[in-house]
C-alpha cells in the first residue's frame, strides 16, 4: 500500500512543487499583511486629545484627490489609527487613510495595485486572472491528496522507527538532514496544512460551499431584509451627522474594536454598523443596522446580525476566513499558520532536492 501512496506523492509532488513553493510562500508572507499594512500606507498617527473630525470633513479631503469616487465605508480603528475610506471607483476601488483628528488625507491606495495586492493576487491567482484562479484551486485539491499522502508514508510500520520520525537528526549527513527537513517538519506542518487547504478549498469550489449550505439547511431559514422608511425629504447632510453620531457612539461603547460605518446609497438601505475585534475575527463581528433618516435602530432576523445569533452556514463560513487567515486566536494562531505556510515552501524544494539525488 505505502508503494502506491509513495508513487502518488512523488508523480503529486514533481508538477505541484513549483506551484506551492509560490502559493504557500505568499501565503506566509501574507499573514503579516495587517503589519506591512501599517507601514506602507502609513496607517499610524499621533494620538490627540480632541475629537475626530466628522464624515463630511473627511469625504471634502478626499474629493480633492478622487473627485469622481463613490464614498461606501469608513472605518475606525482606535486613536492611533488613521480612519480609512472605502471608495469605489471605475474598475478598482480605493483605500484612503486620513488622520482623524484633522481630516488630512496621509496615504491613498489603489487597492488593485502595489506590492502588498499583488502578493495577495500572487496567492489567490498567481497573478494569472480567472485561468490563474482555476489552477490554484484545483492545485490545492491534488495538495490534499498529497498531504494525505505524505502523512501515510511518514507513519513508522514499526515502534522503533518512531523516534526518528519525530525527531531530526542535525549531525547527519546532507542527504539525511534533507529526508529528515522533509518528512519531520512535513509531519509536524501538516496538520496545520490540512485546515488551510482545506479552507481554501471551501472557497474555491461552488459545490462544496453549497453542499454545508444544504446540509446545515441554510436555504431554509428565512431572513429579514434590514431597509430604511423612504424619507425623500432629508438631506445627505442629515444622513452624515447620523453616521457621524453612531460613529461616536459605537466608539464610546467599543473602545477597544474597530469599528466600519456604511455609506448607504439605495433610498432604502440602511446604515450599517459592523464592530470588529482587533484580531479581525469574521466569527465574532457584530452588525447592526440603522435607518438613513432617523438614525433608529432596525430589529429584525438578519442574516448578519450578532454574532451569537449567527446560522450555523454563517459561522462556519466565518471560521473558513479565520483559519486560513491565521486569525481565529490571534497573534499565536497567525504565527502558527505562517510557520506552517513556510515549512509548506520549504517542503518543495527538500522534495525535489530528495528526489534528485534517489533518481536512477
Amino acid at each position: 500500500m505505502k508503494y502506491w501512496f509513495g508513487k502518488l506523492h512523488l508523480w503529486l509532488g514533481l508538477p505541484l512543487g513549483s506551484l506551492f513553493l509560490v502559493i504557500s510562500l505568499s501565503g506566509a508572507l501574507y499573514c503579516w499583511e495587517p503589519e506591512f499594512a501599517a507601514i506602507a500606507y502609513r496607517e499610524n498617527v499621533e494620538p490627540q486629545e480632541k475629537p475626530f473630525v466628522g464624515i463630511p470633513v473627511l469625504k471634502k479631503s478626499v474629493e480633492a484627490a478622487l473627485p469622481d469616487a463613490d464614498f461606501r465605508t469608513v472605518y475606525y480603528r482606535g486613536p492611533s489609527k488613521a480612519v480609512q475610506l472605502l471608495l469605489y471607483a471605475p474598475g478598482t476601488y480605493y483605500h484612503a487613510n486620513l488622520n482623524p483628528y484633522t481630516g488630512e488625507l496621509i496615504h491613498l491606495q489603489d487597492m488593485k495595485k502595489g506590492w502588498l495586492n499583488n502578493l495577495k493576487f500572487l496567492h489567490r491567482n498567481l497573478m494569472l486572472g480567472d485561468i490563474g484562479r482555476e489552477i490554484v484551486h484545483w492545485g490545492t485539491l491534488l495538495y490534499l491528496l498529497m498531504i494525505i499522502s505524505g502523512i501515510v508514508l511518514w507513519w513508522p510500520a514499526r515502534r522503533s522507527q518512531r523516534k526518528q520520525r519525530f525527531t531530526i537528526k542535525w549531525s547527519a549527513s546532507r542527504k539525511r538532514l534533507n529526508y529528515d527537513l522533509h518528512n519531520v517538519l512535513g509531519f509536524y506542518s501538516s496538520w496545520v496544512l490540512i485546515f488551510l487547504v482545506m479552507t481554501g478549498l471551501f472557497w474555491g469550489f461552488k459545490i462544496i460551499k453549497s453542499s454545508v449550505k444544504g446540509f446545515t439547511q441554510e436555504d431554509r431559514i428565512k431572513y429579514d431584509v434590514p431597509r430604511s422608511a423612504v424619507d425623500t425629504t432629508q438631506a445627505d447632510l442629515a444622513q452624515y451627522q447620523i453616521m457621524d453620531q453612531l460613529g461616536e457612539h459605537f466608539r464610546k461603547e467599543f473602545p477597544d474594536n474597530n469599528i466600519r460605518i456604511s455609506n448607504p446609497h439605495a433610498s432604502d438601505d440602511p446604515v450599517q454598523v459592523s464592530v470588529i475585534d482587533k484580531n479581525r475575527t469574521v466569527t465574532n463581528v457584530d452588525q447592526y443596522y440603522f435607518d438613513r433618516y432617523t438614525g433608529a435602530r432596525l430589529s429584525g432576523s438578519f442574516q448578519h446580525g450578532l454574532h451569537q445569533d449567527a446560522s450555523l452556514f454563517t459561522t462556519l463560513n466565518g471560521l473558513a476566513y479565520d483559519i486560513h487567515l491565521g486569525n481565529i486566536f490571534g497573534l499565536p494562531t497567525r504565527l502558527l499558520a505562517f510557520l506552517a505556510s513556510l515549512i509548506g515552501a520549504s517542503l518543495s524544494i527538500t522534495g525535489f532536492v530528495y528526489w534528485w539525488g534517489n533518481r536512477k
